[in-house]
């Protein structure tokens, strides 16, 4: 579910990793590699032009690095812990939050699937491969609401939305890679759609 009503929002760009060893590209060791550094595209001058969130379909087409994997829909590694790292010295790593997944990642059709426990216990949910086959929720927040997180099953890319103090520590932050993206003028965002068929 997507949601609005924040001071602002930034994106995060999943992680991209390549293989340490090329004899062994498919199981052996990897490592992350920047976003800027597998592309001669300009990011922000990129996803600027497109209709749709930031997503590795037209952010990265043309690769100057071999063998990158990217998960869609799994916003995990150096990302989520510095995420969680920022999260966390805004309002403690203990404060009490809700996560929630959609349809597809819960593989549950007939009832919502919402956990709920402390931010530090968010990554231990996308590393878990027999709890939602190592998805990341589709949304987490707080109980007061004061921010929010939004990953989508096809997007390479997580929205932050909270107030503007916070979405600057995540932009200025040297682990995580970010754009800003807004829907485009005159078009409606998937809540508003919501809102409309409500």
């Amino acid at each position: 579910m997507d949601a609005s009503g924040w001071e602002d929002d930034t994106w995060i760009l999943h992680d991209l990793t390549v293989p340490i060893d090329l004899a062994d590209r498919e199981k052996g060791p990897r490592r992350r590699r920047r976003w800027r550094d597998v592309t001669d595209a300009d990011l922000a001058a990129t996803s600027k032009a497109k209709g749709w969130p930031p997503n590795s379909m037209y952010l990265i087409r043309d690769l100057r690095w071999p063998d990158i994997e990217i998960n869609e829909g799994i916003f995990g590694g150096e990302s989520l812990t510095a995420l969680l790292d920022v999260l966390g010295g805004f309002y403690g790593p203990d404060v009490a939050c809700l996560a929630y997944y959609g349809m597809v990642p819960a593989n549950e059709y007939e009832r919502l699937t919402v956990l709920e426990g402390p931010l530090s216990a968010i990554g231990s949910l996308t590393l878990n491969e027999d709890l939602f086959r190592g998805l990341s929720p589709s949304n987490w927040w707080p109980a007061d609401r004061s921010w929010f997180v939004w990953t989508d099953y096809d997007l390479t890319a997580t929205r932050v939305s909270g107030s503007r103090a916070l979405i600057e520590a995540v932009r200025s932050h040297p682990r995580l890679e970010t754009l800003d993206w807004q829907w485009p003028e005159g078009s409606r965002t998937p809540a508003d759609r919501r809102r409309v068929r409500g």
